[in-house]
């Protein structure tokens, strides 16, 4: 291992490129007559090629400027083009107010250089989806709600604000699809992921990679990834929101920001409290009695407060320190027995340290150094002496010690300490080719205790354990002087050892120590082509691998046993694509985009009941074939269009049942508890000084969501019942911002004709619903 670091290490150092210092060029754009900001203004250097656009606020960012003289030009469809000659000194950062003044002119080539970040990701060689800020402003939604609205994309929730979700990305879902915060990987690797925790309010973008994920983001990754891209706040800023929702849901966010760019340092902190009582009514499997019952058992809170301080005279360019609190309570709803007592907590202490370079040893090559440390502590305690039905009868517990669920009594409490190391180094080395070099260092030591267990078993069952894992990514991308072609080749290393003690529940002398040791390797390659100035095609394929997730190796010291001898998953990805864009600006967009694509998975590890605990274990391999294809219109100057569909046929293709040369009865059948086929459309209508006044903005918006029949066991039998019936639902909501974007009110409802919904095995989800929100923007 040491060996192969020390030559990559190598690799970066002796390429050689001659770059200067650079700067950066920051501001924001104001209409001249109104003093409103402009949003999609182009922002462009025409001698370097380069360009961003202005963000919802008008605010916008040019960085990486080598230093020199330039003529910067802003321009906007209906406004007159504003240059102005700067000089770019290293190191510095320029600060430029631009007001544009009303014109009819179009805004010729320009808006071809000036395209926004998105666009630019959006074009990239792999497969993926970005989703901007101007299309989530402003919505009482949550990330759940955003994701699903993609193509490709299913959110599979279990209940109500808080409950667990799984992120499906073409099929392949739970640990499989990376969670990454401003390109860091966030949760605890568990089957269900908290994403859903982020404030809507605090997102710049949010950008969707399927099939095959970028070597910087450092992750074992092989289904896809979602990375939340946190905003770039101003100089001065506040932002503070309210949220009252149906089930007595209420949410509160605020963020607030100051700097000092003379001493060289900047602070914030920010928080959210989220509270529901998830109290919605719902109709029972038919297994229990068809009941329509009230959900009384489904309580979630979670508080959040984190705090930051970057400075920037230090010897690195940046130094990011930010310590973070999580406070979470959640009530476990029963559905087929009506659970009353049992509960989870989890509490979690994080301290983030983020170091930035430029020309860190040699000139053009740039480093991000970060470091996090996390302890957390969950309790899962179920332990009442009565269990109860939907009938109001009673039951004995599932112990002599009590308990609502599973075969046992728990009263569990898992400590945890993880570090997550990550290095990455990206070396420009012409105006063709970069490379990068990514490192992420994983450890984890798990401490549970759970003494009503040890009794109810009558001896100790669950021991200390530790994992180390290492992914290292060397990424070369190659881009044409024309920009007409890219390829962007990636491989990657893995590394993960183990150390723990299996204890057997049945004998209390059977322990096994265990000490596992593998490694492993993955590779990606991606092409596009313009084929015209507005029509571009894509290429790309993976072999890559997904280590066991921590949690699937260890346990979690109650439901999960640990796995000693689990194996990596194995992904071959291919995906075929297509984009025709003829968008003039963020506001003035038309883009349609097609993709086909096929997976092999080998190896998949599946969750698998026990007597006492479950167990993860390698359940063999599944197919995938599929298409989606989605269309965003800005059909007028005020009224915008979108829609998506997705079909993906997801197969078991094991030839032998699990354990034996029996031929496998599901062979060819296709995969249960997975949508196969869904689509999404909406619009949005949205108009300045809709109401009369001035500095104020309405945005009016719609969408419908269609999910078809499909089974969450595997179809046997033509009478089949296990089964989730097909879901039309369909949201609506307004937005009306005042004083420049300084006030935002939000009503929205969905599902609106009250449709029943089920989803991940047969859970019922919340009917008709509504929210309201109070925004407050200081700036």
């Amino acid at each position: 291992m040491k060996k192969l670091i020390i030559l990559m290490w190598l690799i970066v150092l002796q390429l050689h490129v001659i770059a200067s210092n650079t700067g950066k060029i920051s501001g924001r754009v104001f209409d001249a007559k109104s003093g409103t900001s402009i949003v999609g203004a182009n922002i462009v250097i025409k001698s370097l090629n380069i360009g961003t656009t202005s963000n919802k606020d008008g605010y916008f960012l040019l960085s990486d400027i080598p230093s020199g003289n330039y003529e910067v030009m802003v321009s906007c469809l209906s406004y007159v083009t504003f240059t102005k000659k700067l000089s770019i000194k290293p190191n510095q950062t320029i600060n430029l107010n631009v007001k544009l003044k009303e014109s009819s002119e179009s805004l010729g080539e320009v808006t071809v250089l000036g395209k926004s970040h998105a666009r630019q990701l959006q074009e990239r060689a792999m497969p993926v989806s970005v989703i901007t800020m101007n299309e989530i402003q402003g919505t009482v939604s949550d990330i759940n709600d955003v994701l699903s609205k993609t193509s490709g994309i299913k959110i599979r929730a279990t209940g109500g604000v808080g409950s667990a979700s799984k992120i499906s990305v073409r099929g392949l879902e739970g640990k499989r699809i990376g969670i990454f915060l401003d390109d860091s990987p966030i949760g605890d690797q568990s089957d269900f992921v908290g994403i859903n925790d982020i404030p809507i309010d605090l997102i710049e973008r949010i950008e969707i990679y399927k099939g095959i994920v970028p070597a910087k983001l450092g992750a074992s990754s092989i289904g896809g990834a979602v990375n939340i891209i946190l905003k770039e706040y101003p100089p001065k800023y506040m932002d503070a929101s309210y949220c009252i929702q149906s089930f007595n849901t209420h949410k509160i966010t605020g963020v607030y920001k100051r700097n000092n760019l003379d001493k060289g340092f900047e602070y914030g902190i920010g928080g959210f409290y989220t509270y529901s009582d998830n109290d919605y009514t719902m109709t029972t499997p038919k297994e229990y009695g068809s009941r329509i019952v009230k959900r009384d058992h489904d309580k979630f809170k979670k508080f959040v407060v984190g705090g930051g301080v970057t400075f920037s005279k230090w010897w690195f360019d940046e130094v990011e320190i930010e310590p973070a609190l999580i406070i979470t309570d959640k009530e476990i709803q029963g559905i087929e027995n009506n659970i009353q007592e049992a509960k989870t907590f989890a509490d979690a202490y994080v301290l983030n340290c983020k170091n930035k370079k430029k020309d860190f040893l040699i000139s053009g090559l740039d480093l991000i150094f970060n470091n996090t440390y996390s302890y957390t502590i969950f309790r899962h305690k179920d332990a009442a002496l009565n269990r109860y039905n939907w009938d109001g009868s009673t039951a004995v517990p599932v112990s002599n010690y009590g308990g609502e669920i599973g075969s046992h009594a728990n009263d569990s409490r898992m400590q945890k300490h993880t570090f997550l190391q990550r290095t990455n180094l990206n070396y420009i080395l012409n105006n063709t080719c970069s490379i990068n070099l990514n490192s992420q260092y994983y450890y984890v030591k798990g401490i549970p205790v759970d003494k009503l267990k040890d009794k109810v078993v009558g001896h100790k069952t669950n021991f200390n354990s530790k994992m180390n894992s290492w992914i290292s990514g060397l990424t070369f991308e190659y881009n044409s002087i024309n920009k007409k072609f890219t390829n962007a080749m990636a491989v990657r290393y893995y590394s993960y050892n183990m150390n723990s003690i299996l204890g057997d529940h049945f004998n209390s002398q059977t322990r096994k120590n265990i000490d596992i040791h593998k490694t492993d390797w993955g590779f990606s390659n991606g092409i596009r082509y313009r084929f015209t100035p507005h029509f571009l095609g894509k290429l790309s394929a993976s072999y890559d691998v997904r280590l066991p997730a921590e949690n699937e190796l260890l346990g979690d010291g109650f439901i999960i046993t640990p796995a000693v001898n689990l194996v990596p998953e194995r992904n071959t990805s291919l995906n075929l694509g297509f984009m025709y864009d003829m968008s003039k600006s963020n506001q003035h967009k038309f883009q349609v985009e097609l993709n086909g694509f096929y997976m092999h998975l080998e190896n998949m590890i599946r969750y698998t009941a026990g007597p006492l605990q479950g167990l993860y274990t390698n359940f063999g391999e599944m197919k995938t074939l599929g298409i989606e294809g989605e269309i965003k219109w800005d059909a007028t100057n005020y009224f915008y269009l979108w829609g998506n569909a997705t079909y993906q046929d997801i197969t078991d293709s094991r030839k032998y049942d699990p354990g034996s040369a029996a031929p496998n009865p599901t062979k060819g059948k296709r995969m249960p508890n997975i949508p196969w086929l869904f689509a999404n459309a909406g619009f949005e209508f949205h108009k300045e000084n809709f109401f009369g006044g001035t500095e104020q903005n309405t945005r009016l918006f719609g969408d419908c969501s269609f999910v078809e029949e499909y089974f969450y066991d595997f179809e046997v039998s033509d009478y089949q019942e296990r089964k989730i019936p097909r879901a039309i639902t369909f949201n609506m909501g307004l937005e009306h911002s005042l004083k420049s974007n300084s006030i935002f009110l939000s009503l929205q409802i969905n599902n609106i004709t009250d449709e029943e919904v089920i989803s991940e095995f047969n859970r019922p989800l919340p009917g008709r619903n509504f929210g309201a929100k109070i925004r407050y923007v200081w700036k």
